[in-house]
């Protein structure tokens, strides 16, 4: 299996509170045409007053496309000329963060579709992770909004570490991180009001001790990790949990936010051992950082260019106080352009979990970019995680 880019931002576990509520699990196809209007400037509350508070009367589609276009114009913005200091958005979802580059054109679309069956259609910004017929769809939800009482809101968010899975029923699996040793997932249902998320199983580990030599495995209902007011359980059963409700993903017709401008797609990069490629040797470029006895093979390969990748050692240096892991870093080797018909297989061993080795490339936009290369404790797969500059000391 590919590893796909994923941030290397470690999130802190969120508590969620609500009420719940159950609708159907059909497949989702949302309208193709959303109207927008004019990007928004919010104040820091997560609603926009319109006029009098009354109860919302019964709206067309086209209603609602043109009530939550001012939101889908904000985030198109912001994919298309970045963030500045003077930079607002209504609800400021941190995924707005983490969307730099233009990749995001690709990766990132919405719908509006009513998830709750509560005849409120929500606005789903969500991850495109298929194209199928020329129609995009995901099941990574990144926010939800809704609109009741004249007023919009924000119901939840999510990340590229925090995310949220639609599968649905209006329930959503989630899976998070808080560092290298944890490890979060669980269920969640969206109340019929659309506006919040109610826990229906919390899955997550921690350490026994102080030791951090031996880790637990816990579940619980409340949403917490509070491993005193959670319940032990085997690690086997942990991980049986997390492939089960992994399986359940529905997805979600998108409309991506390219769809309104012209942009080239951005290069990808792509790593897995090289026993399940269909690679041959001989066709590779061929680096071997050590030989330990325990060594493995990883190709990387690309669907385009990347300037100047370079292979890198990884030094863990100390955890910044939102619970980002910070690196001290050492080129290894330099292997200049990784192209897609010249892929690169680096021989290297990999140290328990923290991740020791990393690779960075420079992208069309001349943005370096830098990933650590570690082995997945979800499912065994190699990782590769990105590490934003300002988690790494010089």
């Amino acid at each position: 299996m590919k590893a796909k880019i994923l941030s290397a931002t470690i999130f802190s576990a969120i508590l969620l509170t609500a009420l719940v509520s159950c609708t159907n699990n059909n497949k989702i196809e949302s309208k193709p045409s959303i109207k927008s209007s004019s990007y928004i400037d919010s104040a820091s509350e997560n609603k926009i007053p319109t006029e009098n508070k009354t109860e919302t009367p019964t709206l067309s589609q086209a209603d609602y496309n043109e009530i939550y276009s001012e939101i889908i114009d904000g985030f198109r913005n912001v994919i298309q000329n970045g963030m500045d200091d003077n930079t607002e958005i209504f609800g400021d979802p941190s995924i707005l963060y983490e969307i730099e580059g233009r990749e995001a054109d690709f990766n990132l679309g919405y719908a509006i579709e009513d998830l709750s069956d509560d005849g409120i259609p929500e606005l789903i910004i969500a991850s495109i992770n298929e194209i199928r017929n020329d129609i995009n769809y995901g099941d990574l939800v990144y926010a939800i909004y809704t609109y009741s009482d004249n007023e919009l809101s924000l119901a939840f968010e999510g990340s590229y570490r925090n995310s949220y899975y639609y599968i649905g029923n209006s329930s959503f699996f989630y899976r998070g991180s808080g560092g290298a040793i944890y490890e979060i997932f669980g269920t969640f249902t969206l109340q019929r009001d659309g506006k919040n998320l109610k826990c229906n199983d919390y899955y997550f580990t921690y350490e026994k001790d102080e030791s951090f030599e031996e880790i637990g495995y816990y579940h619980n209902t409340n949403g917490i990790s509070d491993k005193e007011k959670s319940e032990e359980i085997d690690e086997n059963e942990f991980w049986q949990k997390s492939l089960s409700m992994e399986k359940e993903t529905v997805q979600i017709e998108l409309t991506p936010f390219s769809d309104s401008y012209d942009v080239a797609e951005p290069s990808q990069l792509f790593a897995d051992f090289m026993k399940n490629t269909n690679y041959k040797q001989a066709d590779c470029d061929f680096y071997s950082v050590e030989k330990t006895g325990n060594e493995t093979q990883i190709l990387f390969t690309t669907d385009n260019t990347l300037q100047d990748f370079r292979l890198l050692s990884l030094f863990f240096n100390n955890i910044d106080d939102d619970g980002n892991l910070l690196y001290t870093i050492e080129d290894i080797y330099s292997h200049g352009v990784l192209t897609s018909f010249s892929p690169l297989i680096v021989e290297m061993t990999f140290y328990g979990d923290m991740p020791s080795y990393g690779v960075s490339y420079i992208d069309e936009t001349g943005k370096r970019n830098y990933f650590s290369v570690s082995i997945s404790g979800y499912d065994g797969s190699v990782e590769l995680l990105r590490i934003n500059e300002e988690n790494i000391i010089q």
